[in-house]
């Protein structure tokens, strides 16, 4: 196929969310634990309350009120009240200044770029945090555009989000785009609604469930994508 737009997502796709999350939790953890909590079970706790989170998010809820409250929630499984508002903003310092890359896409983004692919950002997430960390990574240079949840009011999987990409280029058929991500039902799912071909970057040997969660790649490193693109 002759893919001409490629949509990046960002974190755990050519960004490494993971170093800096681990780094954020262990922080507010820190910061805000006072009664002798166990981080392993705190931790647990906070990733299936994250999940609540960013399920609703994903399907239109207001993002800020939501990331808010998900530390005050995790800590009051404990019976610790805390300031939901203060540890996201500590989290958050911490993220943003998250530099860490996924290894192999430095390589494969510049060898994209050299070779004349329209590279375009579809992303999840704050806005800041996400420009943030383009910047410090210098990754920022190889897109024309940054498409972020938080900016334009939709997000991953939403018909919305990735119709808003397509409009971007109105010289291109849907056939030219491809979608490359690591999350079936962000990344894959909403591709697969507007009729865009996608790479599912599995890391972690998952099977993907369902037709609508079928990519039309799968690969298990991102430099794997330069073979892709030469199908």
């Amino acid at each position: 196929m002759s893919y001409r737009v490629i949509i990046f997502d960002l974190d755990d796709t050519v960004l490494d969310f993971k170093a800096g999350e681990k780094k954020g939790l262990a922080t507010v953890f820190k910061h805000f634990n006072t009664a002798m909590l166990d981080y392993d079970a705190w931790v647990a706790t906070y990733i299936e309350i994250n999940a609540h989170v960013w399920q609703a998010i994903e399907k239109g809820a207001e993002s800020q009120p939501l990331l808010n409250q998900r530390f005050s929630e995790t800590f009051a499984a404990f019976g610790q009240s805390i300031d939901g508002v203060a540890a996201e903003a500590l989290y958050r310092q911490v993220l943003n200044v998250n530099d860490a890359v996924i290894a192999g896409a430095a390589e494969v983004l510049e060898a994209l770029y050299q070779k004349g692919y329209q590279l375009v950002v579809g992303t999840n997430g704050k806005t800041a945090t996400q420009y943030q960390r383009l910047k410090l990574t210098g990754f920022h240079r190889y897109f024309e555009h940054i498409v972020i949840s938080e900016e334009i009011g939709h997000a991953k999987p939403r018909q919305a989000f990735f119709e808003h990409i397509v409009a971007l280029y109105p010289e291109q058929t849907k056939d030219a785009f491809l979608m490359v991500g690591d999350t079936l039902s962000t990344d894959i799912l909403g591709a697969h609604q507007v009729d865009i071909a996608s790479v599912w970057l599995n890391q972690s040997g998952q099977q993907a469930l369902g037709k609508a969660y079928q990519p039309t790649y799968s690969i298990s490193n991102i430099s794997d994508l330069m073979s892709v693109l030469t199908i």
